[in-house]
């Protein structure tokens, strides 16, 4: 006797169930390489320059004068911020 044939509604349900285990496969991926980048990226900050966090903020307040007294454009003003950012240790 011949074996009957999977319905369309089976098939279709086998292919959604593929379709998430590599959905899932590939944001495990992901988060596995975001993971090992942060990890990266930490070294770096780590072993990097040392800098002293109350001379960042002064330079911080700094940049906010110079800002609100219209020596820098706020284009500059945001460029410098992310700059002093970076460099900001927080514990």
């Amino acid at each position: 006797m011949a074996r009957a044939r999977s319905t369309f509604g089976k098939l279709q349900r086998d292919q959604a169930k593929k379709d998430r285990a590599r959905a899932k496969m590939d944001d495990r991926q992901t988060r596995r390489e975001d993971k090992a980048a942060g990890d990266l990226e930490g070294d770096d900050s780590s072993t990097g320059e040392v800098v002293d966090q109350s001379r960042l903020l002064e330079q911080f307040a700094a940049l906010h004068e110079d800002l609100a007294d219209g020596r820098i454009s706020l284009d500059d003003f945001e460029v410098r911020q992310e700059e002093l950012r970076a460099k900001m240790v927080v514990d």
